[in-house]
């Protein structure tokens, strides 16, 4: 899976060739949002990634178990568990977050920096180490 990068986000540059169709397309659109073509080239290539990226867990079973989850409890583990989303290793001692269910099944976890993720706009979803 992608490392997610959050904080010290080190811009680097991409250089691309483009159809010139597609140069007027982009820079239509980054007219319309009110935002800088490469602003957009970003997003918008974050967003397809963060969105293959769930196609692909999702198809694995990665996700089994957190669809029926409604909420997350904040606790402190007395024993090791993993992260259901990113497989993080959550040791004894550590803060974690239980998903809360109506249905019966296995207890799933996510570390602070995946439930940061999920309390972020999806348009907003920025990298994060895992």
């Amino acid at each position: 899976m992608r490392q997610r990068l959050h904080h010290h986000r080190q811009e680097r540059w991409l250089h691309a060739r483009i159809t010139e169709s597609l140069e007027d397309a982009l820079k239509r659109e980054a007219r319309r949002r009110r935002l800088p073509v490469s602003l957009l080239v970003r997003n918008v290539l974050e967003s397809a990634l963060d969105l293959v990226e769930d196609i692909v867990e999702t198809s694995m079973g990665v996700r089994d178990g957190l669809d029926s989850v409604y909420g997350w409890q904040e606790l402190i583990l007395n024993r090791a568990a993993a992260c259901a989303r990113c497989a993080a290793t959550l040791g004894a001692g550590a803060v974690a977050y239980r998903g809360l269910s109506d249905r019966a099944g296995r207890a799933v976890f996510l570390c602070a920096a995946c439930i940061r993720r999920l309390q972020q706009p999806a348009g907003d979803r920025k990298e994060e180490p895992r």
